[in-house]
């Protein structure tokens, strides 16, 4: 009955201790501590003369053949264990610099022509509805705002002033100031906004022979400040905030492919 796996790897092992002692001794190396094993064999044993002719050869050529081979399995296998290892850190480390990318780069996703067509229909259906909320589209994409523009939008936003009348004749102290839309806002030039206590919405329409793409706007909401406008030209808004906003509640979308629209969630409700 032949030895286990593990009893023969104990029995192959025994003598390292020895072995390696005497190899330290060998200042030639292999060759010097293989010359030591032949030579002890020639002068007190008869391993060359003792057997018929060739055996002895046999034997060394039997066993060299048999070690060589575990030798270049093992190497097989060790480099195919450090290929593994080196494709795992390449991997881990193509992630998380994907990760890093994304975390400092606009998040966009491309919407299918159903899915387009579907929240545009739930868009729809929420302006339809006075007073309705819009849903939340996400969190906000954040372009880096490296240019400072005119702030004259937010100034108009600043002096409107709205008196909640119907039917009735405009006090004097009304006259001259902003009239607001239907959704308590401003229709402006070149947008429009809409709000309730809580939130403010804004509609920026561009004039483009193209439909938009998320890689053609660059939108930067900040707590205090906004801008909104097209890559490679002047933005439409670009300026602070009347009074702070929720940054991480806030989004904006492309509709129609040619109006970006904008949500942001107040931080003090009723201003």
């Amino acid at each position: 009955m032949g030895l286990s796996a593990e009893e023969a790897a104990e029995q192959e092992d025994r003598f390292d201790g020895m072995l390696l002692a005497m190899a330290q001794q060998h200042q030639g190396g292999v060759r010097e501590l293989v010359n030591t094993f032949f030579s002890f064999l020639r002068r007190k044993t008869d391993f060359f003369t003792g057997g018929e002719d060739g055996v002895a050869e046999k034997l060394i050529t039997d066993t060299f053949n048999h070690h060589n081979k575990l030798a270049q399995k093992e190497r097989k296998e060790k480099k195919a264990r450090q290929e593994a290892e080196r494709r795992e850190k390449a991997e881990r480390a193509a992630k998380l610099a994907k990760e890093k990318q994304e975390a400092n780069e606009p998040r966009i996703k491309e919407l299918t022509d159903e899915e387009a067509e579907r929240l545009q229909l739930e868009i729809n259906q929420v302006r339809a509805v006075p007073g309705a909320r819009r849903p939340h589209l996400g969190r906000p994409l954040r372009w880096p705002a490296r240019s400072s523009g005119s702030s004259e939008w937010l100034k108009r936003l600043k002096a409107c002033s709205f008196a909640e009348t119907d039917d009735e004749e405009e006090d004097e102290k009304d006259k001259g100031k902003l009239k607001p839309n239907s959704g308590n806002g401003a229709d402006l030039p070149n947008y429009r906004w809409t709000q309730t206590l809580s939130e403010l919405d804004l509609a920026i329409p561009f004039k483009v022979n193209f439909r938009l793409k998320g890689k053609d706007v660059v939108v930067d909401i900040q707590r205090r400040r906004l801008k909104v406008g097209l890559k490679g030209h002047s933005p439409v808004i670009d300026g602070e905030l009347f009074n702070e906003v929720k940054v991480e509640e806030s989004s904006w979308l492309i509709e129609d492919g040619k109006t970006v629209t904008v949500h942001l969630e107040k931080v003090k409700q009723n201003e």
